[in-house]
């Protein structure tokens, strides 16, 4: 895999401001609105990482977390993770629960109790398990079945009492949203 430190994707929610060459997203009013995407697809098997840089605001929840196979460049930026989780093309982890096409799947974490200076991760492998990590370990698998044969975007929510996040993944740069090119999503 030819990569970089992934960037977030300038397609963004109204709240987020992208800092450090579009590398930390910081939700800047309200308590929703803030969707990012990776900036390029997560190649099979590599990790979508952010670590949690800032929290507080008296809101209630946190970080809401997964996979897309929907490219940010073709759809309307969504104003949260709540209303996605009937879709079937997103697979969000929202404090302890997996959310998938209108079904749930509860995990052995909750992810609001990510604390400042933690990371949290997600990956695909070749066998289509979606598995979760917090500061590198392994929590998982928190849905089988996702597709292997499309490329797939990282996507957050910073909600509620999440505030700032800074991208700890890489970007596999001969990726991208163009149904013409040849993607090799095998990393």
């Amino acid at each position: 895999m030819s990569g970089r430190t992934g960037a977030f994707h300038p397609k963004h929610g109204r709240n987020i401001r992208l800092m450090e060459d579009d590398s930390v997203a910081h939700r800047v009013d309200s308590y929703n609105k803030a969707v990012v995407f990776s900036e390029q697809p997560i190649p099979l098997g590599g990790t979508f990482q952010v670590k949690l840089l800032d929290k507080g605001g008296g809101w209630a929840g946190s970080l809401r977390f997964g996979f897309t196979v929907q490219c940010p460049d073709d759809i309307p930026v969504p104003s949260g993770a709540l209303d996605l989780y009937r879709s079937e093309d997103y697979w969000i982890l929202s404090a302890s629960t997996v959310h998938h096409n209108g079904q749930e799947k509860r995990v052995d974490f909750n992810l609001e109790s990510l604390r400042v200076g933690q990371s949290i991760g997600c990956l695909v492998n070749k066998e289509g398990e979606l598995r979760y990590f917090v500061d590198g370990k392994d929590q998982g698998v928190g849905w089988t079945g996702l597709p292997t044969d499309k490329p797939l975007w990282g996507f957050a929510d910073i909600y509620g009492l999440a505030r700032k996040i800074k991208s700890e993944f890489l970007c596999d740069e001969t990726m991208s949203c163009s149904e013409d090119s040849d993607l090799d999503i095998t990393g």
